[in-house]
């Protein structure tokens, strides 16, 4: 599936002089593109591809349905409400998709807006399609074809699905706002080797949910554009892909059944699909900012094992 990311305001939105990021699909490869601004020329770069505002107009219009993400930047005395309208969505869908508790905006906030009314869903470890459909009262058909799956809907674990017309389960688990309180497999720091080269630029945080219970198993790696990212250990790939907030990611399913995530990454190694198996210490990737990010870094996180780079403080060197 092809997502765009789009970051507009109220203002932006009428303007030209936007520049906008295409998100290419990951079975494309990378292209090298101008990026251009308002009468100047930024860099040249690999995929992702910028385009103007007038390209983008084009394209949109040949395109038979938009399933974009967008990130929407609220205007001064904008409410939710008008938001949901401007975009033809329910107010729920949006303060779901951004876990509001409040229906209260303020200027210069940033939303995620889905192409749909529904929800976006996390998989988590032996969930599959029938159950998610179950879990929001949506059709798993409708899920599959939205998020392009195969036939049979196969999921893995980390991937990032929208639901479309999902609701709220009528029972939830309260998320946890302590650092990873679930019992996880204790493994010997030998296990991982470090994903990649550069400075740790944020400790544990967010990474997944187990059960509804928020895991803050993750770590953020800086380091200059197209640093080489590596698999941590041995294993097969199963997700590469492109969607927000990861923006391009990859995951890796470990054979004692623990799994590793890396994010925001500027492109794929060449011969990287989902199914291949690598070995520990072989790039998979390059180091990016795509996705919600606001620099180039790495973001790795376990799922079903300790991360053993939380030890790490900020300011940290991290090196192979």
């Amino acid at each position: 599936m092809c997502l765009i990311v789009l970051s507009q305001s109220d203002n932006t939105a009428k303007s030209l002089e936007q520049t906008n990021l295409i998100n290419i699909d990951s079975s494309l490869q990378p292209i090298t593109s101008i990026i251009t601004g308002e009468n100047n020329v930024l860099a040249s770069i690999s995929s992702p591809l910028f385009i103007s505002s007038n390209t983008l107009g084009s394209i949109m219009q040949e395109e038979e349905e938009d399933n974009s993400i967008i990130v929407y930047t609220v205007a001064k005395g904008e409410t939710i409400n008008q938001i949901a309208e401007r975009f033809n969505i329910s107010t729920e869908t949006i303060m779901l998709a951004n876990e509001l508790t409040s229906s209260k905006v303020k200027e210069g906030d940033e939303l995620m807006i889905l192409p749909v009314n529904g929800l976006i869903h996390l998989v988590e470890k032996d969930e599959t399609i029938d159950r998610i459909a179950k879990k929001y009262s949506a059709n798993q058909n409708e899920i599959i074809e939205f998020n392009e799956l195969n036939q049979e809907g196969k999921v893995f674990v980390g991937d990032i699905l929208i639901v479309p017309n999902g609701k709220k389960p009528k029972t939830t688990v309260v998320a946890t706002t302590k650092p990873n309180t679930t019992p996880q497999i204790t493994m010997p720091n030998s296990y991982f080797i470090a994903p990649t080269t550069g400075l740790v630029t944020q400790n544990a945080h967010f990474s997944h949910t187990v059960n509804g219970i928020k895991q803050y198993n993750a770590i953020d790696i800086a380091n200059s554009l197209g640093t080489p990212i590596v698999a941590a250990a041995g294993g097969e790939i199963q997700i590469v892909k492109r969607i927000w907030p990861n923006g391009n990611y990859i995951t890796i399913a470990h054979p004692n059944g623990v799994y590793t995530l890396y994010a925001h990454l500027n492109s794929y190694a060449e011969g990287i699909y989902p199914g291949k198996q690598v070995s520990q210490g072989e790039i998979i990737g390059y180091m990016g900012s795509t996705g919600n990010s606001t620099g180039p870094h790495l973001h790795f996180q376990v799922m079903g094992a300790y991360n053993s780079f939380l030890k790490y403080k900020v300011g940290s060197k991290i090196t192979y």
